[in-house]
Parts: structure tokens; C-alpha cells; sequence
């Protein structure tokens, strides 16, 4: 009598398949995600690791970067196509041929993902880019060595941007005014901060496109 169907090995089997193509995406979405975010704040002069950037965030990040960057997918196709078309001539070496594309896979998205965090960032310096909101202070204290957009008991005016809310920190900058200017032009990029204790009010301004 032939044996029965291995059912439960085949579902371990499955069940092993899936969690090793998962664990391989969370890979690849934590490289794209954090290579983005890295490269954008330090583009601002700021330490990512000093951010305590969330997991989820840095991500979930990487499908925002993927629909706007076309390459990053075409480099992760490519070694999936070369593994259909030429995988069984290549089936002695299967596990050094996936080493090798996984490894090559990672550092050229790593690559597009700093790249592009770099150019968002050159952009969003910019007064007239709508990535970034505007954001005007009230606080405390009643002397400050902050822009305008930072006054006493009252909001200053909206000439800021927020560059990013972590560890109970705003972090804040001033445009550059004009598009055509370069930061040797216009000066040094100024990134302030206020702490969540000395704020009274927020207000945000959020352009649209």
C-alpha cells in the first residue's frame, strides 16, 4: 500500500517557508526604512541614532520610499527573475547564488534608500516645499535666543518648519528662502530645539499640494 501523504511535514514545511520569506521582508523594509530615515536627518546634521526612531516607523517607512522610488524595486526583481530564468542551471550552487543576490540586493537598496533620503531632505530645506509643516511656539520662557517663531504666552509667527517630534524634543528649523540659493549662499541651516516642558502651545500650518 503506498504511504500516506506527509501532511504535517508538508504544512511544517510551509509553515517554515513562510516565516523565512517573512523574516527576509522585515529585512529588507528595516534596511530601506532606516538607510531613508538615517540619511535624511544627518542630511539636517542630526544623529539618527539618538532619535529613538520606532521600529514600526522605520518600516513602514520603506513602502513610502518603494512607491516613490522606482529602482529600488526593479533591484529587488532582478535577482527573482535571474533565479527564474536561470535557476536550473544554477541549482548546485542555489545557496551561494541566494547568498550572494540577497547580500548584493540589500546594499544597492541601501544605497537608493540613502540617496533619496538625501534629495528629500535638500527639498524639504527648501520655504517653498510642502513636506514639511509650519510651526509656530508659545512658551515659558520669557528670553530666548530662538527664531521667531518661538514667543512668550503667545504663538511667534509660522516662518519654521518641524523637522521631527522625538524624546519629548521639537526639533525645528528656519527655510532657506530661496530655491535658487545653495547653503553656501544662504548661510548655515540652524536645526533648534524646545523642550515638551517649556511649550505652552503649538501651532501647525500644513501646506498642501
Amino acid at each position: 500500500m503506498p504511504d500516506p501523504p506527509a501532511t504535517d511535514e508538508d504544512s511544517f514545511a510551509l509553515f517554515k517557508s513562510l516565516a523565512e520569506a517573512s523574516s527576509v521582508s522585515l529585512g529588507f523594509a528595516f534596511v530601506v526604512g532606516w538607510s531613508y530615515l538615517a540619511s535624511y536627518y544627518r542630511t539636517f546634521g542630526l544623529n539618527p541614532l539618538e532619535l529613538d526612531l520606532p521600529l514600526p516607523v522605520v518600516c513602514t517607512t520603506a513602502v513610502y520610499v518603494l512607491y516613490n522610488a522606482v529602482w529600488p524595486i526593479l533591484v529587488i526583481a532582478a535577482p527573482s527573475f535571474v533565479w527564474i530564468f536561470f535557476g536550473h542551471y544554477l541549482k548546485r550552487f542555489r545557496r551561494g547564488v541566494t547568498a550572494v543576490s540577497l547580500a548584493f540586493s540589500l546594499f544597492a537598496v541601501s544605497l537608493a534608500s540613502a540617496s533619496l533620503g538625501r534629495q528629500y531632505a535638500n527639498d524639504d530645506m527648501l520655504a517653498d516645499s510642502n513636506g514639511l509643516p509650519n510651526i509656530a511656539f508659545s512658551t515659558r520662557l520669557a528670553k530666548t535666543d530662538q527664531p521667531d517663531c518661538v514667543d512668550h504666552e503667545t504663538y511667534g509667527s509660522l516662518d519654521c518648519k518641524l523637522l521631527l517630534h522625538s524624546k519629548g524634543t521639537y526639533y525645528f528649523f528656519i527655510p532657506i528662502p530661496n530655491p535658487g540659493e545653495s547653503l553656501t549662499k544662504s548661510g548655515n541651516l540652524n536645526v533648534y530645539t524646545l523642550a515638551d516642558p517649556d511649550v505652552t502651545g503649538v501651532h501647525i500650518l500644513r501646506g498642501t499640494e
